[in-house]
């Protein structure tokens, strides 16, 4: 009743009933208006899986629900919004569309926007949702995750035209009934002797790049402590502006870049990954003054050599092996999971050693890149999942929205993200029909700690700020009507 009222953003975990919402209040309008309704998302997949379920939950003719996407062409387009009562659609066809005046928003009386977190920047929700307000659709924005800054928040109500926040958690009394439990579980491995020893040399390259750039200038402080990838980026415009005079801290930065990453890799991944890494320095086509630098220091060989020896010793990040007991254990007692890494090399070696395992596993990637996966070859992927094809799917952050993913009974992180929005993306992955388990491995003492922590914190203070918007709005909102009265 609330969405009924004006523009509305409703943030929501994943499972709890986001759509069901959505298809309430299109009955509504398509009960006391003539005009149609219009429900955005981001991905062809996703349209096709919301007008699947607008034809579940809506007494109406099952070819009145159309999907409208950039791989129909614009005068078909034109045909479907013509016979349609209700058309789901990607934000960039129907952007062109109105553009091109093929369509008009004021067609609608309801346009729902699913995963309204993107209604930032120069996305196409942002365009959209001006229409919207200029055509006086009523608007329903839907989301599980929209974002812990304040200034975010804003830009996506102010984009969209929100006039009203509502918030629902797994706690609230009219929810409770229908949540599934959670449970939410992170695991500590630490780092054995035998990478602490390869990590102390990457760390005194790196110290020595870091060292190097505060003699320059262009670095307050060299502790390896209060450095990160972020303030090394930072350093780059800087840089530029100090052609030619920076050229040589240009390539120090360089060279402290791939450092850090190395040292990302063997802490949160693991031997091959860092071997994958190392080797390939020397691989690339084209080296750049950096990449020579690395090569020509004596400790590449040594780094290089002792992890060949320790990958071909078979020695593992005891991150792989807590993960294998994980997941074995839990197909073993018949359950589903997704595992969730960020890099393709760990998603790849991931799925090899699990299918050493004798267990039935995939991986979902996107699709840039080699080795990438066309949108055909990944809902043929899932739709194999959710036959029971295989046990495990093992993804990059390609699976945290987007697509159709069938619900599991574990999702594993191999690593903790620092995102509110892809920590909650990522748990809604299970819980939806039954309870569900999220398991977080967790290096100690490194970058995966502090990760797990930062996410943890930004998704409360999400909680909070959204509280604080809703209350700004609600007085906004009273304030004019005083002054109207």
């Amino acid at each position: 009743s609330e969405a009924l009222k004006g523009g509305t953003l409703l943030v929501m975990p994943t499972a709890l009933g986001k759509t069901f919402v959505a298809a309430l209040v299109a009955a509504h309008l398509l009960a006391t208006s003539p005009k149609k309704i219009l429900f955005l998302t981001p991905t062809k997949p996703l349209a096709m899986q919301q007008a699947k379920r607008m034809r579940e939950l809506l007494v109406v003719p099952q070819e009145s629900v159309l999907v409208v996407t950039g791989e129909i062409s614009p005068a078909k387009r034109a045909a479907q919004y013509a016979s349609a009562r209700i058309v789901c659609g990607t934000p960039q066809s129907v952007e062109n569309d109105v553009l091109t005046r093929r369509l008009s928003l004021s067609e609608f009386s309801l346009i729902i926007f699913d995963e309204a977190h993107r209604a930032v920047g120069s996305y196409s929700y942002s365009f959209l949702g001006r229409q919207a307000r200029e055509s006086g659709a009523l608007v329903l924005a839907l989301t599980a995750s929209p974002s812990s800054k304040p200034e975010k928040i804003r830009e996506i109500c102010g984009n969209l035209g929100i006039e009203r926040i509502e918030i629902k958690t797994e706690s609230d009394e009219d929810v409770r009934g229908y949540a599934q439990k959670i449970r939410l579980d992170w695991e500590f491995v630490e780092l054995p002797p035998e990478l602490l020893g390869l990590r102390d040399i990457l760390r005194e390259q790196l110290s020595e790049c870091l060292q190097s750039l505060k003699k320059d200038g262009y670095l307050e402080s060299a502790d390896l402590r209060r450095i990160n990838k972020r303030i090394l980026l930072s350093l780059r415009p800087l840089l530029a502006k100090d052609i030619p005079k920076s050229y040589g801290s240009l390539s120090t930065l360089a060279k402290a870049m791939n450092f850090m990453h190395a040292i990302d890799l063997l802490e949160s991944q693991g031997i091959a990954a860092l071997y994958e890494f190392l080797t390939g320095l020397k691989q690339r086509e084209e080296k750049t003054k950096a990449v020579l630098a690395i090569l020509a220091d004596h400790r590449y060989a040594k780094l290089v050599a002792r992890t060949q020896t320790l990958k071909e010793g078979g020695f593992e990040h005891p991150k792989m092996r807590r993960m294998r007991e994980i997941v074995g254990s839990a197909v073993h007692a018949g359950k589903s999971v997704i595992v969730f890494a960020h890099f393709r090399d760990s998603v790849s070696e991931i799925e090899r050693q699990l299918n050493a395992e004798g267990l039935r596993v995939a991986q979902l990637v996107g699709r840039s890149g080699d080795g990438g996966m066309s949108q055909k070859e990944q809902h043929a992927l899932l739709e194999k999942f959710r036959a029971k094809g295989f046990d495990v799917l093992v993804a990059t952050s390609v699976a945290e929205e987007g697509l159709d993913i069938p619900s599991v009974d574990l999702v594993v992180f191999y690593e903790p993200v620092p995102s509110e929005i892809r920590l909650i993306q990522r748990r809604g992955r299970t819980g939806r029909a039954h309870a569900g388990s999220v398991i977080i491995l967790v290096t100690k003492g490194t970058k995966d700690e502090a990760f797990l922590w930062i996410s943890r914190a930004r998704e409360k203070k999400m909680r909070e700020t959204l509280q604080g918007l809703r209350g700004e709005l609600s007085r906004k909102k009273q304030k004019g009507l005083e002054e109207f009265s």
